[in-house]
């Protein structure tokens, strides 16, 4: 089986898909694929108080991709979440259309 975890960092966004092999005792975890792009949000949030457009505008561009990546690979679930920099940046609810 193969599960996926999207990391949004403070340096860096990561999508990591696991294998998980499983037997009547444990689970193994092999990783498959890392895909990390490093956006820094942590910069403009602990500098500024909140992301800038431009890198907002970036990690919605990256978020897609991995939706892409999400798709091609098939995993069994994923899930996503956030560090520090995304929980105080001043504008973490604003919504932005791409």
């Amino acid at each position: 089986m193969i599960f996926a975890a999207i990391d949004i960092g403070t340096n860096a966004v990561r999508l990591l898909f696991s294998q998980v092999f499983e037997d009547d005792k444990s689970a193994t975890f092999k990783k498959d694929a890392l895909f990390m792009v490093p956006l820094r949000l942590g910069e403009d949030v602990f500098v500024k108080g909140k992301i800038s457009k431009e890198k907002l505008s970036n990690l919605i561009d990256t978020m897609i991709a991995f939706k892409f990546l999400i798709k091609a690979y098939k995993p069994v679930d994923y899930m996503a979440c956030t560090t520090s920099a995304m929980r105080e940046a001043g504008n973490k609810n604003e919504k932005q259309k791409k």
